[in-house]
């Protein structure tokens, strides 16, 4: 498995009490975000299977961190979701600081690309990258939200991609045009069950994560990310 060391966002819905160490942090079901920070909502699904990090399909996708850490995220996100962004700006830095760059926890990236061509231009774009070079995917990924302008307003199609890739990867980002065509249907295929996946643990908006068997989607703040991650760890 390629070992790589940072990466990426998340935000939340969550509801239930919490037991354990008197957190006052929900499971699965209420929406926790509050008015100032909603979240990017594709169309609601029920889900079918209870959130739960051992049940979802983390085999050969883009992660940043310890490949062993005792504590796992799947992440669910969207390059043109603002809400997305909002994470990466907000929770992402401090996130991997304390818990990625520490070996604690490992930010396993699925895709929910739902918000227009661009999304799904990008979403090939990401995995073409991982592909040619998974050490710089993290920057690369950062730098992808750094240049996003408001949701499907013009910064995003395959020639701006292509063009800060360029600036990252150098030469190899011919490989990575080269691979966005001729894995498309492959690429494709595999974003698509990432969507499935996270409608079926009941991810319906970006971004949306699971760690242990809590479900978390919506921007919620560092702090309540770091209390879940910190629940997480008292169990192992």
């Amino acid at each position: 498995m390629k070992n790589n060391l940072y990466l990426i966002p998340l935000s939340i819905i969550i509801a239930g009490a919490l037991i354990g160490g008197g957190l006052a942090f929900g499971l699965g079901g209420a929406n926790t975000a509050g008015n100032n920070q909603p979240q990017r909502v594709a169309q609601q699904q029920k889900p079918s299977t209870p959130p739960d990090i051992s049940k979802v399909k983390t085999a050969g996708a883009a992660f940043i961190g310890n490949p062993h850490a005792p504590v796992t995220m799947a992440y669910w996100y969207d390059y043109q979701c603002p809400f997305c962004k909002r994470f990466e700006t907000d929770v992402m830095p401090q996130l991997i600081n304390d818990y990625v760059k520490t070996g604690k926890v490992k930010i396993v990236y699925k895709d929910f690309q739902f918000l227009g061509q661009d999304s799904q231009t990008a979403g090939l774009a990401s995995r073409a990258v991982w592909e040619v070079a998974p050490d710089t995917f993290y920057q690369w990924h950062k730098a992808m939200y750094d240049k996003q302008d408001n949701e499907n307003s013009g910064w995003g199609n395959k020639d701006d991609i292509l063009a800060l890739t360029k600036t990252i990867l150098g030469s190899d980002a011919d490989k990575v045009a080269q691979l966005m065509t001729s894995k498309q249907t492959e690429y494709q295929k595999a974003m698509d069950d990432d969507k499935a996946e996270g409608r079926g643990f009941g991810v319906n908006g970006t971004p949306g994560s699971i760690i242990g068997k809590q479900l978390i989607e919506g921007a919620q703040p560092y702090s309540a990310v770091k209390q879940l991650i910190e629940l997480t760890l008292q169990e192992k």
